[in-house]
């Protein structure tokens, strides 16, 4: 189902999602879409049949030549994730919004994110289901803050992506925001604890893989990430300055 992405509509906390709303209905309190729209993090409405229905330029800045080529602001709309990514993603993201389907709720997900060009990158996203005015669910409104901001020139910190994400007033308070472990300033997701907690007692990638349900390609991927954030190129260097100099308590 389609619905109206039009820049003045407000978006509105609604249940444990969002509803969108015209100026005059509601208080403007929470942001529309136009302002969301030109935040330096990745905005969009998405269905359920994995196809786009609208997203920001720092989303269609991702976009790779696909099926149908490079879209345009014009042509985005309708645009399936597998024109865009691979198909490991297009899984991913598809069984992510059909948990909020199931869940009714605003949730958090910590993704990894491949191209069709290969290119990859990680972000922290924030998923809330669209109510209509009949309560349904018509789609999911989604906002993504880049973990690794090395890859794209307009990305932001994710301490500054996360402190313009929760003025927004969209994230409830009492959420835990940060689902990974962010010391010293260095954020470190879930899934990379869990890479680095197996590959510290000695499984191989495969292994590691087949414990986690990953590909092997999804586990360097983890691991090259942490190397990068720690400024380590082996994994001997890698775990002598997680074990020697970081911190015991997210190896536990």
């Amino acid at each position: 189902m389609n619905f109206d992405t039009h820049p003045d509509l407000i978006v509105q906390p609604y249940l444990n999602g969002v509803r969108l709303t015209k100026p005059n209905e509601s208080p403007m309190l929470f942001p529309t879409i136009g302002s969301l729209f030109a935040m330096p993090l990745m905005v969009y409405f998405v269905r359920f049949d994995a196809t786009y229905i609208d997203a920001n330029h720092f989303i269609r800045l991702t976009n790779t030549p696909g099926n149908r080529g490079y879209y345009s602001d014009r042509d985005f709309k309708g645009t399936p994730f597998s024109d865009i990514f691979q198909k490991e993603t297009v899984e991913a993201l598809s069984e992510e919004n059909n948990t909020l389907l199931y869940t009714k709720r605003m949730n958090i997900y910590e993704s990894q994110t491949f191209r069709l060009d290969d290119l990859a990158f990680s972000s922290l996203s924030f998923k809330f289901p669209v109510f209509d005015l009949k309560d349904k669910i018509i789609g999911v409104f989604g906002i993504s803050a880049l973990t690794d901001t090395s890859i794209f020139k307009e990305a932001e910190s994710l301490p500054s992506s996360m402190k313009r994400i929760i003025q927004t007033g969209l994230i409830p308070h009492s959420k835990n925001i940060m689902p990974g472990f962010n010391v010293n300033d260095i954020y470190f997701s879930k899934q990379e604890i869990k890479c680095l907690r197996l590959l510290i007692a000695s499984k191989t990638i495969k292994s590691i893989g087949q414990q986690m349900s990953l590909s092997s390609r999804t586990v360097e991927y983890y691991l090259n990430n942490i190397k990068r954030k720690l400024n380590v190129k082996t994994k001997s260097e890698l775990i002598e300055k997680m074990v020697q100099h970081i911190w015991p308590e997210i190896l536990l």
